[in-house]
């Protein structure tokens, strides 16, 4: 009787008017390393779903996965965010315990958001043509050890070579304008929307794109950390239905390799408001990043790397993608949320 007479009150409350304090957000540390594929969360803020599901969402800016690892064990970030490598591997093999929960990121038909670029004099001169001239030469990734290595494999596999046929060397991304701008280089392995400015600034051509040799690889994943999954499922379960309402917004805006969609403009809006490149023309331009409308992942596509790179000497460890990777998250989410239904 006691809990129905506060109910009535807090109800006449409401009728008279008197606001009640809102119920206090959950907040989830996520950690970015700032790229196109955090466009999800950006719509999760600006659409409200975070909101909806009580999340309050405080993003950390990391520069790569490898460094979000140790505050994800210490539970400093309860989510992280990056392109797969080794290091992830051998980090749960030490004993840091995580899960790859959902996409964030992948080269789909179409949607190549990686680019193999050559430098323009190379390919107007003839040098380097196709694919088939990057044997004996350098490449620049963004990270050794990452799932790079995978990709450029299967480059050279297109054309009867194999990624001992090149070699490879880690290069920050601002640092591959920089490089073919000064002939230091004479190939780079870049995403958008940097291959764009590459080719815009006339020191670069796309020679391939990662979908035409590798349709769907999984470039990048979101990670749950273990104290996030064990001590507050619910609030990361939340966090993950916000999320791929996000994602299913901006997958929504993509259209014949392009955003370009019908909610096209809003994803625009939403990508300057929160994300680095502020320039709406170049944002329409690019090859966009593309997602699983649902956040699976490319299962297979990871256990590819991950072989490849353990046969690399990269990986040193048993630790498998199979345990690493759990979609119950995502699977809730669809199972709440309904099939995806693109207009």
């Amino acid at each position: 009787m006691a809990k129905v007479s506060v109910l009535r009150s807090l109800m006449a409350l409401v009728f008279l008017g008197v606001s009640l304090p809102a119920m206090a957000a959950d907040k989830v540390v996520v950690g970015v390393v700032g790229s196109l594929s955090d466009v999800p969360f950006f719509l999760a803020i600006d659409k409200g779903y975070f909101q909806e599901a009580g999340i309050e969402p405080q993003f950390e800016q990391i520069p790569s996965l490898a460094k979000q690892i140790a505050p994800l064990s210490s539970g400093d970030l309860d989510v992280a965010s990056g392109a797969v490598s080794a290091g992830l591997y051998n980090a749960v093999n030490r004993g840091i315990p995580m899960k790859i929960v959902a996409d964030k990121g992948r080269n789909a038909p179409g949607y190549g958001y990686n680019t193999i670029v050559v430098r323009t004099d190379l390919y107007d001169s003839g040098a380097i043509k196709s694919l088939a001239g990057l044997k004996g030469q350098t490449i620049a990734t963004i990270g050794v050890g990452s799932s790079d290595v995978s990709v450029l494999n299967e480059a050279m596999r297109s054309v009867g070579l194999s990624y001992d046929d090149l070699k490879q060397t880690d290069l920050a991304l601002p640092n591959h304008i920089v490089a073919l701008e000064n002939k230091a280089l004479p190939l780079t392995l870049t995403p958008e929307p940097f291959a764009t400015m590459i080719v815009d600034k006339g020191i670069g051509v796309k020679l391939a794109m990662v979908d035409q040799f590798y349709p769907n690889q999984q470039q990048t994943v979101l990670i749950y950390g273990d104290k996030f999954i064990t001590s507050r499922r619910d609030v990361a379960q939340r966090f993950m239905t916000a999320y791929v309402r996000g994602l299913r917004t901006y997958m929504t805006a993509l259209k014949d390799g392009h955003i370009a969609g019908p909610n096209a403009d809003e994803v625009i809006a939403s990508l300057i408001k929160h994300g680095r490149v502020k320039d709406a023309s170049l944002l329409k331009r690019i090859v966009p990043v593309a997602m699983d409308p649902d956040g699976h992942l490319n299962v297979a596509g990871i256990q590819k790397d991950w072989e490849f790179l353990k046969a690399k000497g990269f990986i040193t460890v048993a630790v498998t993608p199979k345990e690493l990777i759990d979609e119950s998250f995502v699977d809730a989410a669809v199972k709440a949320l309904g099939p995806y239904k693109k207009p």
